[in-house]
Order: C-alpha cells, then sequence, then structure tokens
C-alpha cells in the first residue's frame, strides 16, 4: 500500500496514547503549511513480543497482531479519518498551552544524521515499547545516536531502501524534567529504579547533559557506564522514575515521573490542573509526548524540526482528544 505507514509495537500495547500524538503533530505540521501531498495511509498499534512480528508488518501490511484499541474500544485502522478530524480541530480550539513550563527546555539537535532529507509517502515510522528496545541489534539498522550502544531502541524509520534508529525516552526526559524546573545541565540528580531500555536511554541522555545519575535498585540495576554518582546518605535526587514498577513507596519532597500512565476522570479542566507543572508527582503522558516530539524532530523529520509543536502545546491537545474518545 502506497503511502507513509505509522505503528506502535509492544505488550501490551492496547491501551497505548501515541495513535493520537502521532496525528495531533501531523495536523499541526500540516496547519503550518508542511507536507501538504504526505499521504497517511495507516496508523496502528501491534501487539508483539518480538521484533520479527513488527518489521514483518512494516514490510507487508496486515491485520495480524491488531488488538481492539481501548481508547475507543475498536480496532485503530477504522479511526483514522475520525482522529485526523478531531486532531485538526483540538489544534484550532486550544492554540495557547494550558501548560507552563519553568524552564526553557535544552533540545537535542543531531548534526549530520544519516537520514533522508526530506520525508516520503514510501516510508514506514515505528515506535517501540516494551519489552521490543533491546531486541535490534543488527547492522541493518543504522543508528542516529547510541541506541544500538546501549540496546535501546524506541524509533525506527524505513525510507523504502533503509533502516534508521533512534532512542528518545531519555532525551523526553530531559525535556519534561525543564517543565518542572529541573535542570540536567546544571547538574541535578536524577535516581533510576530499573535497569530495561528506557532506563538506559533516560541515564545516558542525562550524564549527556550534564546530570548526574544514582542507580536506587530496581528489578534490574544499570550498568557502571551509565552510573556516575554513588548513593549514600548525602546524595539528594532532584527526580526519581521508576521505570519497572519496583519502588514501594515515593521519596517525600522529591518530584517522582512514574512512565506509566493511568487512565483519566473528570472534566477536561480537572485533568489539566492534575497535570500541572507545579505538581511533584509527574504523570506519563508527559514523558510519552516529550519522547514521541523528539522522534519528529531527530530521526521522521528533522528538516522541519522548528516547526513542530511545543511539549505543552502537544499535551494539552492530548488531554482534550484523550477526553473526548471516552465520551463517545
Amino acid at each position: 500500500m502506497f503511502g507513509l505507514r505509522y505503528a506502535v509495537g509492544g505488550s501490551p500495547i492496547d491501551h497505548s496514547l501515541s495513535p493520537v500524538l502521532f496525528n495531533l503533530v501531523l495536523a499541526h505540521l500540516r496547519s503550518q503549511g508542511c507536507f501538504p501531498e504526505l499521504d497517511v495511509s495507516s496508523v496502528t498499534i501491534l501487539e508483539a513480543d518480538h521484533i520479527d512480528e513488527v518489521l514483518g508488518w512494516a514490510y507487508i501490511e496486515h491485520d495480524k497482531h491488531q488488538p481492539i484499541w481501548k481508547p475507543a474500544n475498536q480496532k485503530l485502522r477504522s479511526l483514522q479519518a475520525y482522529l485526523m478530524s478531531e486532531a485538526m480541530d483540538v489544534i484550532e480550539l486550544e492554540a495557547d498551552a494550558r501548560f507552563l513550563p519553568r524552564l526553557r527546555p535544552t533540545l537535542r539537535r543531531i548534526k549530520n544524521a544519516p537520514v533522508p532529507d526530506r520525508s516520503s509517502s514510501n516510508e514506514v515510522w515505528i515506535n517501540l515499547t516494551s519489552p521490543l528496545k533491546h531486541q535490534i541489534q543488527s547492522m541493518v539498522f543504522t543508528p542516529i545516536d547510541e541506541a544500538l550502544d546501549i540496546l535501546s531502541v524506541n524509533a525506527l524509520r524505513y525510507d523504502g531502501q533503509g533502516w534508521y534508529c533512534a532512542t528518545t525516552d531519555g532525551e523526553g526526559v530531559a525535556h519534561v524534567a525543564s517543565q518542572f524546573g529541573i535542570d540536567a545541565a546544571n547538574g541535578a540528580t536524577l535516581g533510576v529504579y530499573g535497569g530495561g531500555g528506557a532506563a538506559r536511554s533516560i541515564a545516558s541522555a542525562w550524564m549527556k547533559h550534564g546530570g548526574r545519575i544514582v542507580s536506587i535498585g530496581g528489578k534490574r540495576q544499570l550498568p557502571a557506564s551509565l552510573v556516575n554518582t554513588k548513593q549514600s546518605d548525602e546524595v539528594v535526587c532532584d527526580l526519581i522514575i521508576d521505570t519497572d514498577g519496583s519502588s514501594e513507596q515515593g521519596m517525600a519532597g522529591t518530584v517522582q515521573l512514574n512512565p506509566v500512565y493511568s487512565p483519566l476522570s473528570g472534566s477536561i479542566d480537572e485533568r489539566m490542573e492534575y497535570l500541572s507543572t507545579i505538581s511533584d508527582v509527574i504523570d506519563g503522558r508527559w514523558m510519552l509526548a516529550a519522547q514521541h516530539l523528539e522522534c519528529w524532530r531527530s530521526l521522521w523529520t528533522p528538516h522541519i524540526s522548528d516547526q513542530l509543536p511545543t511539549l505543552e502545546q502537544l499535551l494539552t491537545w492530548l488531554v482534550v482528544v484523550e477526553c473526548k474518545l471516552e465520551q463517545n
């Protein structure tokens, strides 16, 4: 089938909000005059425990591994026109973001990345989540960053001739932290539970920005190369992230980011208040939206990165569309 195709793969995946984010960013870029001729033929989710199942779909599109999408309680494939319509509406109605960043973010720029200069309608873009992030180790994939070195790939791009890959979880967390007033570039300390793909990406990016990383337990430990500060009574974390759900309770007075995003309830205003940047608990929607933006910025559309929406805009739009999906 001709046309740009997008999917997010992993297990479980039926709850994923990534398809909503994809449509929101695409709608925004089109409103800015970008991609007027770019055809998107499919947006889907793929329930998969092995990367080969996702790559098989990339080469030959099929209906296997596509579960019922929980946000709308139906197959996602039939909803693309509706999601794009909702996305176009919300970016017009909510032109001003309802969130205020506490710091100006420092966003990475990847110079001379070996990716195509322009995006075409003969491409496949994919996001990966657990348990797939560590499964890409082949030389067939050209990395634009340290994704293969740290075994943490969560973004793919196939241009019809070759594959490119990236890791964006870590840059997403650094971006989110700035929203809540925490700056890795000023040496802020991040405590990490776990040592899986997301944890490795987060630790790597945080250190590159100039921050300190403390491994504070979990089912798996971070490798020594991704830890630059020893845990002690004197070390106070500015931010804590639990990447494997192993912490029993939070630490009082410390900002905590939970990568898992649970269903929200209440009105749009109540949801906005819950996600406010004055909170000490950061909902996983922030991380999801930030890492998704980073995919566009560094891998999918680096040539128009300056025309992407802000994280504050994207999260505002996400809240509104998610609420509408629940009401239908």
